[in-house]
């Protein structure tokens, strides 16, 4: 295929559409557009499979962790370019998958995967780092509330859409109560997503204060997570329709 054609093909996947809140900040303006860079020179090597640059995305990512735990300094500097490697090949991966119109079943679930464990050893390292920095253990706490925020958030939603009860309506829907819109509200403004961790781990780093992001992330997903828990309770408490 030829550089234009390619060029094209890929182009939808750095496009946002719809409503904006599902996407990520940071996916949109450094993640989505990095890897439309990669995928204009490889995107059409074809033995190159959209799991493989998951694979990629790991690495790196377990590259990144342990740069964060050799400390501040050139070592920070590292992690920070690791870490976003990883973000740009965990968005090259689906980009591939749906230029190609590849995508599978078990892909969507490695990557999915992939994210959560990548988020769970971040933190982790992060609350070393600030606890070798403060001899503060709470920041272990905070660690584990982030891993747990993560974590709860994707499985109540999940648990929603396997009922077929998952509708995020948009917050100025007529129909929808003012309480729920309240929580979205709020759901929304805290929660970070995917890459988005990255955008703070970056700051964390470059600043050398890991305490401040872990502080951050573990207030945020702690509450994100008790709203969302009330928010697809309630979207399972809905009646059935006929």
């Amino acid at each position: 295929m030829s550089f234009k054609d390619r060029y094209h093909g890929l182009l939808p996947g750095i496009r946002v559409k719809g409503n904006i809140d599902n996407y990520d900040f940071w996916g949109i303006v450094f993640g989505r557009p990095v890897a439309f860079l990669m995928l204009l020179v490889i995107g059409d090597v074809r033995w190159l499979t959209p799991n493989m640059l998951t694979h990629v995305s790991n690495l790196l990512l377990v590259g990144g962790e342990a740069a964060i735990l050799m400390g501040p300094g050139p070592w920070a500097i590292a992690a920070v370019v690791l870490l976003n490697l990883s973000a740009a090949f965990d968005c090259a991966d689906g980009q591939l998958a749906r230029y190609r119109k590849s995508g599978s079943l078990f892909g969507s679930y490695y990557d999915k995967v992939s994210d959560h464990f990548g988020t769970a050893l971040i933190f982790s390292a992060l609350a070393w780092v600030a606890f070798e920095k403060t001899q503060q253990p709470v920041y272990f706490l905070l660690a584990i509330a982030a891993i747990s925020g993560n974590l709860i958030v994707g499985y109540v939603k999940w648990i929603t859409a396997a009922h077929n009860r998952l509708d995020d309506k948009p917050d100025h829907d007529p129909n929808q109560s003012n309480f729920k819109t309240i929580l979205l509200i709020l759901r929304r403004a805290l929660e970070f997503r995917d890459t988005d961790v990255y955008l703070w781990v970056t700051i964390g780093l470059i600043f050398n204060l890991p305490e401040l992001t872990l502080i951050l992330m573990g207030v945020s997903q702690t509450i994100v997570a008790i709203i969302s828990t009330i928010y697809r309770g309630m979207q399972m408490a809905k009646p059935e329709k006929p």
